[in-house]
Formats: C-alpha cells, sequence, structure tokens
C-alpha cells in the first residue's frame, strides 16, 4: 500500500521560467517541458502529483468542507484548499501556490527540493509532513540549497512527545 507525504508551497518562480511554467504550475506537466531538468524530473514516477496530488491522509487542517452536506455523500467531494494554499499561478510575478500529496515511492519529493532551487527565486512556505508524523517540518531556500529550518515546524499529531 504505502503511506502519503505532504507539500504545501508558496513562492516565487524566477523570471525565466514563467513564460513556460503555466502547464507545471497548474496540471503538473513536467515531462511535456522543453526545459531539459523539469522534463528529466517529469520522467520520474508520480512527479506530475507535485503539485496535483490531491490531499490523501493530510491534515484536517489542510482542507475546509461544506458543513452545509455533512451527513450526504458530498461532504467529502466539498473539500476546499484552505490558508490560501489554492492551486495558484500568477505569471506576471511568478507566484506559485499549492498543496498537493502523494506516495513518495521513488523520492519524488526529495527530487523536486532538488530542483526548486533552479527555477524558484524566492519561498514564503513549505512545509512536508509525513502522514504519520506528528510534526511537520519547515524548509527553505537557503545560499542555493532547500534545506530544513525547523523539523516541528506545525503539530497535527494528537499523540504527545
Amino acid at each position: 500500500m504505502g503511506m502519503y507525504t505532504g507539500i504545501r508551497f508558496k513562492g516565487y518562480v524566477k523570471k525565466e521560467f514563467r513564460d513556460s511554467f503555466e502547464d507545471i504550475a497548474l496540471q503538473g506537466d513536467w515531462n511535456k517541458s522543453n526545459d531539459c531538468v523539469f522534463n528529466k524530473f517529469g520522467q520520474i514516477g508520480r512527479s506530475g502529483f507535485i503539485p496535483c496530488g490531491s490531499l490523501s491522509y493530510m491534515p484536517d487542517e489542510w482542507e475546509i468542507y461544506d458543513e452545509t452536506l455533512k451527513g450526504t455523500d458530498k461532504y467529502y467531494g466539498s473539500a476546499k484548499d484552505t490558508d490560501g494554499f489554492e492551486r495558484i499561478w500568477n505569471k506576471e510575478n511568478g507566484y506559485w501556490s499549492f498543496q498537493c500529496s502523494l506516495k513518495n515511492y521513488e523520492s519524488e519529493i526529495e527530487f523536486w527540493f532538488d530542483i526548486v532551487p533552479y527555477f524558484i527565486e524566492k519561498i514564503e512556505h513549505l512545509e512536508y509532513f509525513y502522514e504519520e508524523w506528528n510534526y511537520s517540518e519547515q524548509y527553505d531556500l537557503v545560499d542555493g540549497e532547500i534545506v530544513m529550518v525547523n523539523e516541528k515546524f506545525i503539530k497535527y499529531g494528537y499523540d504527545e512527545d
């Protein structure tokens, strides 16, 4: 089966990539890019789930449900992204926002972390959460690398540790 890992991201794509980034930002079409780095990443397993993987087994705080549908079969389909993590792409200023989850079978997330410095100029929020953890981890772009800056960023679990 396998467990899910989630990413929440807000940041800015470098100017030189903005004209051709929309299909990646909104549809996860890394493998269709003419850029060799993006295309190579797109060949890895579930790379398209970044940014398009649905939120499976992520904290309730990541979604808000339409409470008027509670008790109906439409309730779970009513979930909306929270805290400004809707999938957003702004070509003019390069702002990109999303949240997703995936089974990280082929280390897709770690490979994505490796290429982020290639095309991102600034990170406002980069959060990583494995479904069995109590806390998410926070990452940032530091001297051209993605670095963990807080190993207990946000508490989502209920167990004391």
